[in-house]
């Protein structure tokens, strides 16, 4: 009876566990590949990145999530998820970062069938949960999670996404096919900006969804408060009483017999520190089809001229352009293999970068590397997911 007892006193101690953490399920991918990259276009051999073989990784995560039910149609949930950030390079990135816990999006809240979901903690905001990259029913960031991903505060397209940390988000049930959200970014530092005022950069994002069937619509909208941008750039620094905000629009529909398209269009204000106010838009269009196991994507984006610089300041000089063209083929419903070539084409001034393994010019390993004005950044790779 002895033996009986302890055995299962034994067994108990694997199986109560398990019993009180069913609800929590562990995800992610592993994405990594083999490129030849360059950046080049500068007419200064010190400020070009040469061809070069790079081994990268595509953006790969691991995330923990769980829920409990509280009855009513409620629910608390929680989310932990980490990038697994250049694990082809020790973890540490062209800029000398290193990847740490709960860096992606990392939350609490409630969920309730009627309301919808309250998040607390770190977020994608609703512009790109709306019209961004994290869209995945929009589908128009075809290359997503690759090099060749071009949806980033510092790409070619939607530069109004963001992840806000100490934010708090509200996202709609799905009604009769339209969804809402919204997001608040708050500001816990108030800095001075360089007049010595004190600041306010809170974050306000609103985001409006429609699906029906096949065709997907969003629209959105996005201001950074107390943030302006030097005469003439469109670089942002602390500044009290100016602002920037990002407008967009986007659509998409796939037919049935696998033929994919869509498009955005996103216009952005910027105030500027000693007055006055500069605009640019951007814009783009993607392309898909489905062959079995297989699809094709191409996708092709421009950010316009800067509009309403000073007198000797040329605004197509901070234009710029990317074609991305790429497929990916199914090996199972987890593995996927995928194959790319991406370039973007920089005006003088201008410095968009790939969304993902962005290219640095100079400064190459640390903080302060950057791209240099009219470099041209492309890459061709080959690479392989494998989700869990």
């Amino acid at each position: 009876m002895q033996k009986k007892n302890l055995a299962a006193l034994v067994a108990s101690l694997f199986i109560l566990p398990v019993a009180a953490h069913a609800d929590v399920t562990v995800y992610g991918f592993l994405s990594g590949g083999i490129e030849s990259a360059k950046a080049t276009g500068n007419g200064t051999a010190t400020n070009e990145y040469t061809s070069r073989t790079r081994v990268v990784d595509h953006n790969s995560r691991i995330g923990f999530k769980g829920w409990e039910d509280l009855g009513g149609g409620t629910k608390a949930i929680w989310q932990v998820e980490s990038s697994l950030r250049n694990f082809e390079n020790g973890g540490t990135n062209d800029k000398g970062q290193t990847a740490s816990f709960a860096t992606r999006n990392t939350f609490v809240g409630i969920d309730n069938a009627d309301f919808g979901k309250i998040l607390v903690g770190q977020n994608d905001s609703a512009y790109k949960t709306f019209t961004g990259s994290s869209n995945n029913a929009l589908g128009t960031d075809v290359f997503v999670n690759t090099t060749a991903d071009n949806f980033n505060a510092n790409s070619v397209n939607s530069r109004g996404e963001a992840r806000l940390a100490n934010s708090i988000h509200w996202f709609s049930p799905n009604w009769a096919g339209f969804t809402l959200g919204g997001s608040w970014g708050v500001d816990e530092a108030r800095g001075n900006d360089g007049s010595g005022n004190s600041t306010d950069a809170k974050r306000i994002s609103l985001g409006l969804g429609y699906n029906w069937g096949s065709l997907n619509l969003a629209t959105a909208w996005d201001k950074q408060y107390d943030k302006g941008v030097a005469a003439n750039t469109n670089t942002a620094t602390l500044s009290s009483g100016k602002n920037i905000a990002f407008y967009s629009i986007a659509a998409s529909y796939k037919f049935d017999f696998g033929t994919f398209i869509g498009g955005n269009y996103e216009w952005g204000t910027f105030d500027q520190v000693g007055g006055g106010q500069l605009k640019q838009n951007d814009w783009l269009i993607a392309l898909g089809q489905d062959i079995g196991p297989a699809s094709i994507k191409l996708s092709y984006g421009e950010l316009g001229t800067l509009k309403n610089v000073g007198a000797g300041v040329n605004g197509d000089d901070f234009k710029a352009k990317q074609w991305a063209l790429g497929g990916y083929y199914n090996l199972s419903k987890s593995t996927q293999l995928l194959a790319y070539f991406t370039k973007i084409t920089n005006n003088a001034k201008a410095t968009a970068n790939f969304a993902n393994n962005p290219i640095y010019s100079n400064n190459q390993g640390l903080l302060n590397a950057s791209l240099a004005g009219g470099d041209d950044p492309q890459a061709f790779g080959i690479g392989m997911k494998v989700s869990f």
